[in-house]
């Protein structure tokens, strides 16, 4: 199988991987297997010299970028352009909403009949989002990646699953002729995908009958992503040109992470696996070394044909990572109570008090509320060396151990917006001397660390003892790297130990249960806790006077009284 290689995206990582042996031409290595340097350089034709083949660049390194950029099909050439696919995973573009569909549908088809289950396919990145991930913390410079919005693999897909709903059947049998359930759309957020939508906040609920829906995805354990490409194309172009399915839930991307998705009650779970051994081939044309491959590709239903059953099945004996599936399928008949949760934090419609919602501390226990937002809604004093003296006072009222020693005040926050049960209540305990108040270096407005600048200096180091932390959440391990490179980046470490986080009250007075990870933000942008979480990192849980896009839109903070 020949394949039109795609040089755009290797030749913005590569640099394009020159050779200069006249000698060494056409076809220079093949192997199946794994694709990477060992096996490129095992088979590699007899007459090619690596020196001169790479001619001074590294070739492990030229090898590794070629077989992630090159030698599976990019997502790119399927459709045409980064703009095409782009407008197609938001739900829009010429194959959506152009006025010929045949017409416009006709590149996809003939890539799905010559070359859809015959090929290895990358999952989708693009070298026009190459800088654009790095400068938004969405990549790093040692791990770089052109992921399109809506689907980071590296930032924000960390349920390790993808899905697409589809709202129109028109161009094909339809949904029912082609045995395809649709399902309730409960709601979604717009501020989780306004790379699709334009829109910075807001909120849109579907009660009652919709447009007929159907959503299908794929899910994943960690290290089992060699074909994720293979599935993103079944589920999205594939089902397109298959089954004519096209238009998105309005407001919400069509494809993308579940993370950025609408919340719906179920969807249908495919994967994808390969017969045989992929097949990889290396070649020298025109003074560019280039790579390609050819494989089976079969795919099918899930053992588990439910997405979240499937989820479920993967993470099997993680409560933590099953329940944080319930936020986007719902399960069946799941909408109505996940619209009734959801309004009630939205728009504070109670039916009920929750259990861990809208906590008022008890005022004999705990000072007057000190500063919040949303229903708990009070400014700090405009002059911020009086508001820091008045919360500083607080903390160094008198509070005993159990056998009388002296020690600071808890501070605690709830929060009724935050999605992380845990982050809804959390007990801050000082552990070492509070910092001088002041604007030098070595001084620090206390109250503003927790408003809108969470930062490890001055003394305000986990790790140093100042301060512990206490939750229980799991992340995937690439986001969870990429925050790690971050705390190590800005001198963060969360060892020093200034102090203590957690997740009750009473673990606060005993000691018992600290959270044990801890990052901290940019100066001035962030507030507590940025992600901080009981075991690993927890996103967007952070409050902040200055700036929004977290989900703590609705706290205060409090003091124990002595």
């Amino acid at each position: 199988m020949a394949k039109i290689s795609n040089y755009a995206l290797v030749a913005f990582l590569a640099g394009g991987a020159t050779l200069t042996s006249a000698e060494c031409t056409g076809e220079i290595s093949s192997f199946s297997g794994e694709c990477n340097y060992q096996n490129f350089f095992d088979n590699r034709h007899a007459d090619c010299d690596i020196d001169l083949l790479f001619d001074g660049t590294d070739p492990e390194e030229e090898v590794k970028k070629l077989c992630r950029y090159d030698a599976p099909v990019q997502f790119v050439e399927i459709q045409g352009t980064y703009q095409n696919d782009r407008r197609y995973f938001k739900g829009s573009g010429p194959l959506v909403d152009g006025g010929n569909y045949k017409q416009d549908s006709a590149r996809l088809q003939r890539f799905e009949t010559n070359m859809g289950s015959e090929t290895l396919i990358g999952f989708p990145e693009y070298a026009a989002r190459m800088t654009y991930n790095a400068n938004n913390d969405l990549a790093t410079a040692d791990e770089p990646n052109g992921y399109p919005a809506n689907m980071n693999l590296f930032a924000s897909c960390q349920l390790n699953t993808v899905m697409c709903c589809f709202t129109d059947d028109s161009n094909g049998e339809g949904f029912a002729s082609n045995g395809d359930a649709t399902t309730d759309v409960c709601r979604h957020n717009l501020a989780d995908s306004p790379q699709s939508n334009h829109i910075k906040y807001g909120w849109s609920v579907f009660p009652g009958t919709e447009t007929p829906t159907h959503c299908t995805g794929f899910t994943w354990k960690d290290g089992e992503d060699e074909l994720l490409g293979n599935m993103m194309y079944d589920i999205s172009y594939r089902t397109t040109i298959n089954k004519g399915y096209l238009k998105g839930v309005p407001g919400a991307p069509m494809c993308g992470c579940v993370e950025h998705m609408p919340t719906v009650e179920a969807a249908a779970c495919r994967t994808a696996t390969k017969t045989g051994e992929i097949e990889f081939t290396f070649s020298y044309e025109e003074g560019i070394v280039s790579a390609s491959n050819t494989a089976t590709i079969n795919y099918q239903d899930c053992a588990v044909a439910d997405l979240k059953k499937q989820y479920v099945a993967n993470n099997a004996g993680d409560a933590d990572k099953i329940a944080a599936i319930d936020d986007h399928l719902a399960g069946d008949g799941g909408c109505a109570d996940d619209l009734t949760e959801y309004l009630n934090e939205e728009q504070f419609l109670h039916e009920s008090k929750h259990v861990s919602k809208y906590v008022t501390p008890d005022p004999a226990e705990w000072s007057d509320l000190v500063v919040g937002e949303g229903i708990y809604f009070l400014p700090s004093d405009s002059e911020m060396a009086v508001a820091d003296a008045a919360f500083r006072d607080l903390i160094n009222a008198g509070c005993k151990e159990a056998d009388g020693a002296d020690r600071h005040c808890i501070i605690r926050r709830v929060c009724a917006s935050c999605t992380s049960e845990p982050h809804r209540d959390i007990y801050y305990q000082r552990l070492t001397a509070l910092p001088p108040s002041g604007t030098n270096t070595t001084e620090v407005y206390l109250i503003n660390t927790f408003m809108n600048s969470w930062s490890k200096t001055p003394a305000n180091d986990m790790a140093a003892g100042d301060f512990a932390l206490y939750s229980t959440y799991q992340r995937s391990v690439p986001y969870q790297h990429f925050h790690e490179q971050l705390v190590e980046d800005s001198a963060n470490d969360m060892a020093a130990g200034d102090f203590a986080l957690y997740s009750t009250y009473q673990d606060a007075l005993d000691g018992t249960n600290a959270w044990t990870w801890c990052d901290y933000g940019t100066e001035g942008v962030y507030g507590f806790p940025r992600n901080c979480g009981v075991t690993t990192y927890m996103h967007n849980q952070w409050n902040s006077y200055k700036r929004g896009g977290a989900y703590a839109n609705h706290h205060g903070f409090y003091v124990e009284l002595p």
